[in-house]
């Protein structure tokens, strides 16, 4: 699938001219809202409403830039309740909101969806991935801050999302969190896979270095693997938006092998990341993430 041409969308603040996120056209009716190279969202077109999968981090007014290629109403699905995903909330808090229950109390770092989140985010991966831009990061987030309180409709496996000629189907797919869920889109063969399947997958390091949390991705991995005639790429959450779905198949050996003992990785410090990870073909594994 191609890229198509993307709008650029801005606001004002203090009489002055800010870049807001870009939307681009990757799928027919399917559309990438990028947030500063940050994180990725994406709004699926329906007949009767459009999907936005994850909301980004917060920064500026995501609902606006949504708006720009649909009118239609908007049902929000997240993905997991990390808050780079799940920052935007405030902006939907009428909207019917999707997320599955393991995650209901979910923080990252004992942060919330707040701006001390934001703020720490725009400092330390601000620079990496979008140099030069923190001080407009900074810039944009909300004050007052903004209430990220929600209800929600509990996202499980099966769950249908009905858009009117487009269905979306949940999968739960625990590992990177608890409720983390992919979308299948099998009208477009795409599926919306958050962080669960990313070029880099982080799962926490566990007491005494245990294995649970890697077999249970390799469940999870498993899974997805045996639906993947029903699509034929994966919309990831970060940089993208599309990659090869033999990804999968990757990570699967990888996380056999560290199982095993036939895959042992190294300690690493990039960005905020801190712990072991294990490479192989197109996958990076931090399979035990102090950071």
């Amino acid at each position: 699938m191609s890229l198509f041409p993307y709008l650029q969308c801005y606001y004002w603040k203090n009489g002055s001219k800010v870049m807001e996120q870009s939307i681009s056209r990757i799928a027919s009716g399917v559309w990438c809202i990028n947030e500063f190279s940050l994180v990725n969202a994406f709004l699926v077109e329906g007949e009767k409403a459009s999907a936005l999968i994850d909301t980004g981090c917060g920064y500026g007014n995501i609902r606006k830039v949504a708006a720009a290629a649909s009118s239609a109403p908007l049902i929000v699905l997240l993905t997991h309740k990390h808050p780079d995903h799940a920052g935007g909330i405030y902006h939907f808090r009428d909207c019917p909101i999707y997320l599955n229950a393991e995650d209901e109390n979910l923080t990252f770092l004992g942060m919330g969806l707040g701006n001390e989140f934001r703020k720490m985010y725009a400092k330390t991966r601000g620079p990496v991935k979008c140099p030069g831009m923190e001080q407009d990061l900074l810039a944009m987030i909300p004050e007052p801050e903004p209430d990220c309180a929600f209800s929600f409709i509990n996202a499980d496996d099966g769950t249908p999302v009905d858009l009117g000629g487009s269905v979306l189907e949940c999968i739960h797919t625990p590992g990177h969190t608890a409720g983390s869920v992919c979308y299948l889109d099998k009208g477009r063969r795409i599926l919306f896979s958050g962080d669960t399947i990313n070029r880099s997958i982080i799962l926490m390091r566990q007491p005494d270095n245990g294995n649970a949390l890697i077999e249970e991705f390799l469940r999870t991995l498993r899974k997805v693997w045996a639906a993947e005639a029903a699509f034929d790429v994966l919309a990831i959450g970060h940089d993208g938006p599309f990659i090869d779905k033999r990804i999968i198949h990757d990570y699967m050996l990888l996380a056999e092998g560290i199982l095993e003992g036939a895959v042992c990785g190294a300690y690493e410090e990039k960005g905020f990341r801190k712990g072991d990870v294990a490479r192989y073909g197109m996958a990076e594994l931090w399979y035990r993430c102090d950071q």
